[in-house]
């Protein structure tokens, strides 16, 4: 009896062609077995091999593209975190640096005008604040000096109030802008405590407990300080400084805003899925 020769190993090629030739053309097992010359058992078995690795195979990609998805998405969703910080009167970056997202945005784009621009950003921050500190701690000083009060801790003893000295700031930064000042804005308030004393706000921000008698003079005295700022050392650089944080908040955000509006980041980092 003659020996049976040895099929060789179907190859994936023909494999592939099979599934093809199944599921597109309609061939049956039977049919394929017979025009290639194969036992129909091995071209069934070498069907379903094809369609299980195919199936790994979507499988395999379909993860793949979540997961680039949902890395894009988190980079996006940090560039708004981002942008969120930039754009706020008293933002900072230091929670945000400790994130890991942060080296990974950086890794995706290196050439960014963005990073130079939100070290600037920074530096322009820190020198505000210093100003800022410098200026608050003078106002603080030539109230309590010019009224003879001194600064309470507690809101109903007579002197003057912390709030003093935000109100100061806020007022300060929206003059250097041009805009209207705090006391254009809001105005005094003054509310009895009890017989003889009244407190006095401007806006929202505590100003002093004073005597009923002293009222007028107290607004008066901190309408004038506030007045002042514009002549004294420091206020140009304050403008000029705000100037500047705002162009360069502005070309951050248009960076920032490039990201989120195109969903792909190009470049690679560490935590790419691939």
């Amino acid at each position: 009896m003659p020996r049976r020769m040895r099929k060789p190993a179907v190859r994936r090629e023909l494999r592939r062609q099979w599934l093809r030739r199944y599921e597109e053309d309609g061939e049956s097992p039977p049919k394929i077995a017979s025009a290639d010359g194969y036992d129909v058992r091995t071209v069934r078995k070498q069907i379903e091999l094809e369609r299980q690795e195919r199936e790994r195979r979507e499988a395999r990609a379909t993860v793949l593209r979540q997961a680039l998805e949902q890395h894009y998405a988190d980079l996006c969703a940090f560039a708004r975190k981002l942008d969120l910080e930039v754009t706020a009167e008293r933002g900072t970056l230091k929670m945000l640096q400790s994130d890991p997202m942060w080296s990974a945005l950086r890794e995706h784009l290196p050439r960014s005008a963005m990073w130079r621009g939100l070290d600037r950003w920074e530096r322009l921050v820190g020198e505000i604040e210093e100003l800022m500190a410098r200026m608050e701690k003078r106002f603080e000083e030539l109230a309590s000096s010019r009224s003879g009060l001194k600064f309470s801790e507690a809101m109903d003893e007579v002197g003057l109030n912390r709030g003093i000295v935000p109100a100061m700031a806020s007022h300060s930064r929206a003059v250097a802008q041009e805009e209207p000042g705090l006391d254009e804005r809001v105005g005094f308030k003054s509310q009895r405590v009890d017989e003889r004393t009244v407190r006095v706000a401007l806006g929202a921000y505590g100003i002093a407990t004073v005597p009923d008698d002293r009222v007028t003079e107290v607004q008066n005295l901190v309408r004038g300080l506030l007045a002042e700022i514009t002549t004294w050392e420091g206020h140009d650089d304050l403008r000029r400084l705000l100037a500047e944080l705002k162009r360069v908040r502005e070309a951050v955000h248009d960076e920032l805003l490039l990201v989120t509006l195109r969903r792909v980041v190009p470049g690679r980092c560490r935590y790419c899925p691939v």
